[in-house]
């Protein structure tokens, strides 16, 4: 019995001296890992957002031209590449308004792209009311070939006319904005837990430098416009989005950052290379996470805990056995 234990602790200490390194594994766990930009980010909205009036602008590629949600994309990429990596998903589409993106939430041919998504930054609402307000410059006088006001053939009666019959356009599209801007936070919340980052508008008309009556007449109605959109970010104490000044980045620059000099309203490089640090300085105070499978602690394996457990069985009946020959050689 002695000579049989006595193997049994040989054999297991030779098996012990040969699987050491064995012994202990590590198991794949998984964890929370912060980073400092949104892993997946979708952009919504209308032409600003798609690039329109870039070099390299194709409608059925976004990703072509050096638009923000490009350049944010490309930056993020190389931020992230040694974390989780970066995805971002333009799905602006050029000339549309807020019902027109309701419309595509509603549909539900955004539900993928949206899915898991850590940041939606939406664009949206200048169709809604700039088109009302070019078309009143042009009946003032505005001419597109010049590029300038035709000032001999402005009536002042007309102007004022039509000023009032573009006020009460511009009153009701503002209305209508600020029901589908609610709505379109509510869809976007519904399909992703990602935070929402609505942008203001610009204005555009500004460059009009020479008729100060139409400049401070769509500066107050784009102010409004602003204010709906701020207004709307915690509206009734509850958050909805997050909102990103872009008016405010372009106010008193609208002519070195837009294409207005050819009369196209959309932001030029220099202009989006602007939306792109303002739309970057707000992400960046958010907090974003995913999980990393990484390697836990070590631990002890199922087979050496069995292994520890046969040698102490062993230990201990080997002890006993020694006491007991011991006392029986002393009787």
């Amino acid at each position: 019995m002695f000579k049989r234990l006595t193997a049994v602790m040989a054999v297991c200490a030779v098996t012990l001296s040969m699987t050491g390194c064995s012994l202990k594994k590590r198991d794949k766990i998984e964890e929370m890992k912060k980073v400092p930009v949104p892993p997946k980010m979708v952009f919504l909205g209308d032409s600003i957002a798609a690039g329109y009036g870039l070099e390299g602008y194709d409608k059925e590629d976004l990703y072509k031209c050096q638009s923000y949600p490009v350049m944010l994309g490309s930056e993020y990429t190389e931020l992230l590449k040694d974390e989780c990596g970066h995805t971002m998903i333009n799905d602006a589409v050029s000339g549309d308004t807020s019902q027109d993106l309701l419309d595509l939430l509603d549909g539900g041919v955004l539900d993928e792209d949206l899915k898991n998504s850590d940041a939606v930054v939406v664009s949206i609402g200048g169709n809604d009311i700039l088109h009302i307000i070019f078309g009143a410059a042009e009946k003032l006088g505005w001419d597109p070939e010049k590029g300038d006001f035709d000032f001999g053939r402005i009536d002042l009666k007309e102007a004022f006319d039509s000023l009032t019959s573009m006020s009460d356009q511009i009153d009701e599209a503002l209305e209508g904005y600020k029901t589908n801007l609610a709505e379109i936070a509510q869809k976007i919340h519904e399909k992703t837990d990602g935070e929402i980052y609505i942008q203001t508008l610009y204005n555009p008309v500004e460059y009009f430098k020479d008729w100060d009556m139409l400049v401070d007449y769509a500066d107050g109605k784009i102010d409004t416009f602003n204010e709906i959109v701020k207004n709307g970010a915690d509206a009734d104490g509850v958050h909805h989005y997050t909102v990103i000044d872009v008016g405010n980045q372009f106010e008193g620059r609208n002519s070195q950052l837009t294409n207005m000099s050819d009369y196209d309203i959309h932001p030029n490089a220099d202009g989006h290379k602007v939306i792109a640090e303002t739309v970057d300085k707000e992400l960046r105070k958010g907090e974003y996470f995913y999980i990393a499978t990484v390697e836990g602690e070590a631990h002890y394996t199922d087979d050496a805990i069995r292994l520890f457990i046969t040698i102490g069985i062993a230990a201990v009946l080997l002890t006993v056995g020694a006491v007991t020959v011991a006392v029986k050689r002393k009787k």
